[in-house]
């Protein structure tokens, strides 16, 4: 995966029955997803231990500098796919979900729409891809050396913003890079959410951050 992608393009062309078997998956998937929110959510048990529980008001999140579902459960329009509008993203139609009460279910319920929206952009990205080669025939770049200087890109990712500083002192390899993740940055708040809760709470309200351990360690 991480080397597919080159400067100049993708290393190798998809199989030939490749398209046809991603726009099966990718137009099978919307019917997965209506039996999973048939099984889970209207369960009535499932409402009882997330409705109200682990309640992230907008202001909280904001000056904690959490991104991605948490954030825009609790109401906050934001997501760098619209803001920065970067790679093919303003070619495509999709919406930005947002919850109302910021609590446990409205960022279960924000994931499970994000997930339909996901599906719209595969759908337009499948339809839209076009023929001819995957690599630029000028593009024969086998290092990479930047200008002295830095620089900070970002992504929105399925946990929020994936952010990469690096500073460059004109070699191939980096004088400094570091990784902003949003797994660490989210688990932050994760205390104030358990306040006035139960043991158990504190489970669901974990897994509701949705944290990814390598993440937070690094």
């Amino acid at each position: 995966m991480c080397n597919f992608q080159r400067f100049g393009g993708c290393r190798v062309d998809a199989p030939a029955d490749w398209l046809s078997r991603a726009r099966a998956l990718v137009d099978g998937f919307g019917a997965f997803l209506d039996e999973f929110e048939e099984l889970v959510t209207g369960n009535e048990i499932l409402m009882a231990r997330t409705q109200g529980i682990g309640v992230l008001t907008a202001e909280a999140a904001v000056g904690a500098g959490i991104t991605g579902p948490m954030l825009r459960a609790a109401g906050v329009a934001y997501d760098i796919r619209k803001v920065d509008g970067y790679g093919f993203y303003p070619r495509f139609n999709f919406r930005v979900p947002l919850g109302a009460h910021g609590d446990t279910y409205d960022r279960y319920m924000i994931r499970v729409l994000e997930m339909r929206e996901s599906i719209a952009l595969l759908q337009q990205a499948l339809r839209d891809i076009p023929e001819g080669p995957v690599m630029d025939p000028k593009a024969k770049i086998r290092g990479f050396r930047p200008k002295p200087g830095e620089a900070y890109g970002r992504i929105e990712g399925p946990k929020g913003e994936i952010g990469f500083y690096l500073i460059s002192d004109g070699s191939p390899n980096p004088y400094r890079y570091r990784v902003r993740p949003p797994s660490f940055v989210n688990l932050t708040l994760l205390e104030d959410l358990c306040i006035g809760h139960t043991i158990a709470d504190s489970v669901v309200i974990l897994g509701s951050i949705d944290i990814v351990l390598g993440e937070v360690d690094r």
